[in-house]
């Protein structure tokens, strides 16, 4: 996804859409007419609700579901909203004129299912009050032990891979529980082995750094500052920052490059920084011009309870057998660390750094090694500007952000000096850069600028991410593949959310995606899975004891002490995502050391194709959770000292997932290592359902993609289908294969959906407020909604529906299902004249779309709020959605 095709939507323009005549502005018309406004709102497949919701009770029709006999009958895969609470009330009012909503006790709800083996089941929690709510889940055979086990322990996110003997389905029960907190809306999905995510529920508001761009020219263009300035006015008196690679940071007056901002004045200025944005892309000369996205370390908040000695993550992955191999150790081998920093006892110049990592900082100054700049520097060398020390200057607590970068780099490379830890490659060469700041955020130009500096850079080797909470971006994946082109392998960090919605930068296809798992080589809870996972490294997991024993599963690592201004080497335990990748990233320094020892040549390429051939890692569990496996540092040094790299043929998506509304996808086809080819021997057979263009040939070189389509006629409704794409081919040997899983999810019949009374609101585009205009209040019937509108005032207004299953009177919350017109994330205005609109058909669902689908983050956006004024027909009969105190 290219951000140029942001399609950003924040002016207010008329839309007839052939349904009406367009009145002029607003409702200052007092004409009306009869059937203003008539539709349909079709539910998503294998969509349902929660039969016992809040506001179900508030109108008398809920149908209990809180026991195993009660079991609410799902599809195999589907999506469920739901609601809970441990106790009733009634919710917070900012003032006494408000209305009151109230929320019911529910404390259970159980589901049944039929589960096969390597479906997910996922369990997100939303919480409809300011106190967090504490939830379990289990997941049984009827009259059976739970299986969730670990998965379901913590804090939700929660998700399981079921693991079931024999290819015919189980009945399972789910059982989601409210233990205490306050009330919550949940929603429960259940995917099929291989499926893509389905777990994406939120409107994607990533941060980005307000007045600034990120701009590329195109390629034949001078692309200087002067040329820059000369495209425009706005560009005339800004700052501008050459980022390397041909890219530019543009800030709209210099000023505003540190200029702070509340958390109440963000969320307009980044609108308002959208808006800039999209006119600097229709420049001439501008190939792309995008937000200046903030990226964070993902790192969970460390522990401080003096596990500063038990390394158990080395002996997990084979590190000290793999010292035996290869006793240099990583030397030679240069590791970026692009971080906070590392800790110095005298931040303010460069230099001192942890006795654990000061033997092996290589010495570089007088370059831009602090690429920190504007609002996020939080050094106190300067205000906002780049510099020469790469020194964390730390916060006054312990913290993720406090001394992140030495944490991750101990990890990677500590030397072996006799105190404190050791890291995977204790000889290796550390090129500590710090991009992350305040609070252990950075800003995308600031990254994009210092991996630039590094391709640059012959000494370093492999630069280490441990970051992400970025979007998927055109401009950060040409630095990483120039890098990746010019000898670097980029590991990165494959996020905490305990989903497996895509993460950037681990999901690009040239970087290394790595997961966590704890001392027992089990997926730590918090670890994302799916398209973002390439492999899996420790990276331990607070909540357990895997090895037994007796401590808290942490990776002990470099940290610092800030205390009255005085800096002090430590040590502390820390978990996640950020924790597992320079794990990978000190493995890769063992296997080039080894490699360049021995004469050998062995590259990014070499690592891809080792590791799509299972050469380095051990199998520990499925491909959705681990990836290609759990890294192993003596397979890696012996498959490096063997010289003999495998050429492999490797596909993106490693597994695809078809419905009736994505019949078609694009299949990716790559060789490791680069240099190599492969020859197609042959294909396997396909079913008529099933087909690819262009297909692959034999004695042919596979096609760089490829065309997968799936005829849904010929498959049955409410049905699943698997099969296998089979590459034979002659890479490094004969009779290679490829098998590319294909999973198609047929829709189930209409009249099965549900997903809960739906509230449809016309929103005034002339109100102040945002505030419903008129509103209709309707159920489900044949699994369809049908809504019509009376006595509505001529005028231009927005058309949205959703549910409020816990009664607070906004729908289209996050955890709710959420209709607008014409397509989710995109509403456009109807102008309603005096001629009526009928047939108006808008699609509603748990989930939302992602930024590429959306076109552009929704800042601030929390739920429209519903009418509470007088009383509401809902198919005949007079409800409150609120009632006025």
């Amino acid at each position: 996804m290219g951000f140029r095709q942001l399609g950003l939507r924040f002016g207010v323009a008329v839309v007839a859409m052939g349904l009406g005549a367009c009145s002029g502005g607003g409702s200052s018309s007092s004409e009306v007419n009869n059937d203003a406004l008539s539709g349909t709102i079709t539910i998503e497949s294998r969509t349902r609700v929660d039969s016992d919701t809040a506001d179900d009770s508030r109108v008398g029709a809920a149908v209990s579901n809180n026991s195993p006999a009660e079991a609410q009958l799902l599809p195999e895969s589907g999506v469920v909203g739901g609601y809970l609470s441990a106790f009733s009330g009634t919710y917070p009012r900012s003032s006494s004129s408000d209305p009151v909503f109230n929320f019911s006790a529910d404390d259970t709800d159980v589901f049944l299912v039929q589960l096969s083996d390597g479906d997910r089941v996922s369990l997100q929690t939303f919480a409809s009050t300011a106190v967090d709510p504490v939830v379990s889940m289990t997941i049984a055979e009827p009259g059976g032990l739970d299986v969730c086990g670990v998965d379901c322990l913590g804090t939700p996110p929660f998700t399981h891979v079921m693991s079931i003997a024999g290819s015919d389905p189980v009945t399972h029960l789910i059982t989601v529980s409210a233990e205490g907190g306050g009330p919550f809306r949940y929603v429960l999905t259940i995917t099929a082995r291989n499926s893509a995510s389905v777990s994406h529920l939120e409107f994607d508001q990533p941060e980005l750094v307000p007045d600034q761009a990120v701009i590329v020219m195109a390629a034949g263009t001078q692309g200087s500052e002067a040329q820059l300035r000369g495209l425009s006015s706005s560009l005339a008196g800004a700052g501008l920052r050459n980022l390397g690679g041909g890219m530019w940071r543009a800030s709209q007056t210099p000023a505003a490059i540190a200029r702070p901002y509340s958390d109440q004045e963000r969320p307009e200025a980044s609108r308002q920084t959208l808006q800039w944005i999209e006119s600097l892309r229709e420049l001439p000369g501008v190939a792309s011009a995008e937000p200046d996205w903030v990226v964070r370390s993902l790192a969970v908040t460390p522990d401080d309870d003096g596990l500063y000695s038990l390394q158990w993550n080395l002996p997990l992955i084979s590190v000290p057998v793999a010292w035996l191999a290869t006793p240099a150790a990583g030397a030679g081998v240069g590791v970026a660390v692009m971080d906070t920093g590392i800790f110095s006892s005298q931040p303010l110049t460069y230099g001192n750094w942890h006795p654990d990592l000061n033997g092996n900082v290589l010495s570089y100054t007088g370059q831009i090694v602090d690429f920190v700049s504007g609002e996020l520097d939080n050094d106190q060398e300067d205000v906002g500007l780049r510099d020469d020390n790469p020194a964390d200057p730390g916060s006054d607590s312990i913290q993720s952000s406090s001394f992140h970068g030495s944490h991750v780099a101990g990890i990677a490379a500590a030397v072996d000096n006799t105190q404190g830890i050791v890291g995977v490659a204790p000889e290796a060469t550390v090129y500590p850069v710090r991009v992350l700041g305040r609070n252990g955020e950075g800003s995308l130009s600031d990254l994009l600028a210092a991996i630039n500096w590094a391709t640059a850079q012959p000494g370093i080797d492999v630069i280490n991410l441990s970051l992400g909470g970025l979007p998927r971006n055109d401009t950060l994946e040409s630095a990483i593949n120039q890098a990746y082109d010019q000898g670097k392998l980029i590991v990165a960090a494959a996020g905490n959310e305990g989903t497996d919605t895509l993460t950037y930068p681990a999901a690009y296809n040239r970087v290394v995606g790595v997961g966590a798992v704890d001392a027992g080589r089990v997926r730590a809870s918090y670890s994302n899975i799916g398209g973002s996972v390439d492999l899996v490294a420790p990276g331990g997991d607070a909540s357990r004891d895997g090895n037994g024993d007796g401590n808290s599963d942490l990776i002990v690592s470099a940290w610092g002490s800030k205390a009255s201004g005085n800096y002090v080497p430590a040590y502390a335990g820390l978990q996640g995502t950020s924790m597992a990748a320079p794990h990978v990233s000190g493995v890769y320094a063992l296997m080039k050391g080894a490699a360049d020892q021995a004469g050998r040549s062995l590259g990014p390429g070499d690592f891809f194709a080792l590791m799509n051939a299972g050469s380095i890692t051990d199998d520990v569990g499925n491909i959705t959770e681990y990836g290609a496996g759990l890294i192993n540092a003596i397979k890696g040094v012996d498959a490096a000292l063997d010289g003999n790299v495998p050429t492999v043929l490797a596909a993106s998506p490693s597994a695809l997932q078809f419905s009736d509304l994505q019949p078609r996808q694009v299949l990716e086809l790559m060789t490791y290592p680069e240099s190599q080819t492969v020859t197609i021997d042959s294909v396997g057979s396909l079913p008529s359902w099933l087909s690819l263009s262009p297909m692959p040939q034999a004695g042919s070189a596979p096609p760089a993609q490829v065309a997968v389509s799936v005829d849904v006629d010929q498959l049955d409704l409410e049905s699943s289908y698997a099969a296998d794409i089979v590459l034979t081919y002659t890479g490094s040997a004969s009779g290679q294969k490829l098998s590319v899983p294909v999973t198609v999810l047929r829709q189930d019949e209409q009249e099965q959906r549900n997903a809960g009374r739906h509230y449809v609101l016309l929103v005034d585009q002339q109100s102040n407020d945002g505030s419903a205009a008129a509103q209709a209040v309707v159920e489900v019937r044949d699994g369809l909604y049908h809504f019509a509108f009376s006595e509505v005032e001529p005028g231009n207004y927005l058309l949205v529906a959703g549910s409020d299953l816990d009664n607070n009177g906004n729908i289209c919350e996050t955890g709710e299902a959420c209709a607008e017109y014409p397509v989710i994330g995109l509403p456009e205005p109807i102008s309603l004249g005096i001629a009526p609109v009928s047939g108006v058909t808008m699609t509603t669902s748990f989930r939302r779309p992602t930024l590429s689908q959306l076109g552009g983050p929704r800042y601030g956006f929390s739920g429209y709020r519903v009418k509470s004024e007088g009383d509401h027909d809902v198919d005949g009969v007079r409800h409150y959605a609120g009632e006025a105190q």
